[in-house]
């Protein structure tokens, strides 16, 4: 009752009005009825009302005008994908039904969440309030959630996840660590292989996985969590690290190189980059299975490799590497979620998801 007129106190000073009297059947509900009839219907019916929603009866949920938290989701999800078709994938509904929901929320809140065009879905000024709210709403019944899960003692869920190397690395353990799995009471399983073993596990096991490739197969979903660069690196005896410019393309396709070996995202990218340019034809001294075999090997070689920034980053803050630029050579890339279409993700592979995104 303190939390409601302290709530109803706080719209007056914010409004510098006192919201219009709520009625109830042909009673006007007052402060002094909320406290002689001290039941939570009863709280809810004032607090409803103060806010100009009538119509409130025993046996219903708080009010009708309630925004439904499918619709808050679904919301959230456009605002950080900016696409409503990549939203309604992410929760398994078609995207008619997507913007349904939306509709009924900015019905209900009588106001326009989003501007939509041919290129996408952006947050109004009203919307990106409502976006900050609506995660607020969300984190208090994902609360709720956790809370049950520990009073019941449920047995421990399993999260199964295929994720090629720099994402297993460098990205997925802090969103996992922001997922609070223990408190969840989820026991994560996880695979690491390249992006072309990880696309052939989710097609075998239906789990969620995370690739560094762009290849796209037709029975599987993809979105984009994040960006990436690849970088070329060198140890700091090497020739590159000393020129007083950047390479050209040519000159790195000479090489030699120490690469990823094939069907791994990263040589997927590189070899389509320099292909853009011409370049297919590349010096390559050897192949290894992962990144951290190839920054081992350029400390003692006059090879270059090139590997992922997130893999990198901290050799070349210490100058234990040294990242060469590359005229002309565009090396970024999408990081990307995939899933079966068919099976669809569960509710715990979503919140990773999200939290994904959101990182």
């Amino acid at each position: 009752m303190t939390q409601v007129i302290s709530v109803l106190a706080s719209l007056e000073a914010t409004f510098g009005k006192t919201p219009p009297r709520p009625t109830y059947g042909n009673r006007i509900l007052t402060r002094k009825t909320l406290q002689t009839n001290n039941t939570t219907t009863n709280r809810l019916r004032y607090l409803a009302a103060s806010f100009g929603v009538i119509g409130i009866s025993y046996g219903m949920a708080l009010y009708p005008l309630v925004p439904s938290l499918e619709g808050l989701e679904i919301f959230v999800a456009v605002v950080e994908l900016g696409s409503l078709s990549k939203a309604a994938s992410l929760y398994g509904i078609s995207q008619p039904s997507a913007s349904e929901r939306l509709v009924s929320l900015e019905r209900v809140l009588k106001l326009t969440l989003l501007d939509r065009t041919s290129h996408g879905s952006t947050a109004t000024k009203s919307g990106l309030v409502i976006y900050e709210q609506a995660k607020k709403v969300l984190a208090a019944a994902e609360a709720l959630m956790l809370s049950a899960i520990e009073i019941s003692g449920s047995q421990a869920q399993r999260l199964r996840v295929s994720a090629s190397y720099s994402i297993a690395e460098y990205l997925l353990p802090q969103w996992l660590d922001k997922l609070r799995l223990v408190d969840l009471g989820v026991m994560p399983e996880l695979t690491v292989a390249n992006s072309t073993k990880v696309v052939e596990s989710v097609l075998a096991t239906g789990d969620l996985g995370f690739i560094e490739s762009s290849s796209h197969h037709p029975d599987l979903e993809r979105i984009a969590v994040g960006q990436d660069e690849l970088w070329v690196v060198v140890a700091p005896h090497h020739g590159w690290a000393r020129l007083a410019r950047p390479l050209l393309p040519l000159e790195v396709s000479r090489g030699p190189l120490i690469l990823r070996e094939r069907g791994s995202g990263t040589r997927e990218i590189f070899e389509e980059a320099m292909a853009r340019l011409g370049l297919t034809d590349l010096n390559v001294k050897a192949e290894m299975g992962s990144t951290a075999m190839i920054k081992s090997a350029l400390a003692y070689s006059a090879s270059a490799g090139v590997l992922s920034r997130l893999a990198v980053f901290h050799e070349v803050e210490r100058s234990e590497l040294v990242h060469v630029e590359v005229e002309g050579l565009d090396l970024s890339r999408s990081l990307y979620a995939i899933w079966s279409k068919q099976r669809g993700i569960s509710a715990i592979e979503r919140e990773l998801l999200r939290t994904a995104i959101r990182s």
